[in-house]
């Protein structure tokens, strides 16, 4: 009987299914830590932590929190909002019914789900969903 390993290890050539990028700066706190900016994409060595994962940027490995990151799948684009916006509107119908509160600061990290429509593309931050402006926007 023959036995025969096959490696899952991402092969060179092909696309991942999806990377990480920083949302928020996070300053290292120990000698051990990864330091990153907004926007700095972030290789994943260690998630079997809840608190605290371990990863890479270029050379360098260290922790960091995990809810510093967000994960960007195959087809989502990353922008960084180029202008703070605070909009509260009151919609009566449609599927815009009820109240609608977008606020982003500039330099604030989005990723893009799906296609503009009208101008707005629908952003995520890990937390939050909304519509936002393209004009306010710069994909990164």
């Amino acid at each position: 009987m023959a036995l025969i390993l096959t490696n899952k290890k991402q092969q060179p050539g092909f696309p991942q299914s999806h990377y990480f990028i920083a949302l928020y700066r996070f300053k290292a706190l120990e000698k051990d830590d990864l330091d990153f900016h907004p926007g700095d994409k972030v290789a994943i060595v260690d998630d079997s932590n809840e608190e605290w994962w371990r990863g890479k940027i270029g050379e360098k490995i260290g922790f960091f929190p995990p809810n510093f990151i967000i994960r960007v799948r195959a087809g989502e684009r990353v922008h960084k909002v180029i202008w703070s916006l605070m909009l509260a509107v009151e919609a009566a119908a449609g599927e815009l019914q009820g109240k609608i509160r977008v606020k982003k600061k500039k330099d604030q990290i989005v990723v893009q789900k799906g296609e503009e429509l009208n101008g707005y593309v629908k952003v995520y931050t890990g937390r939050k969903v909304g519509l936002f402006p393209v004009d306010f926007l710069q994909e990164i």
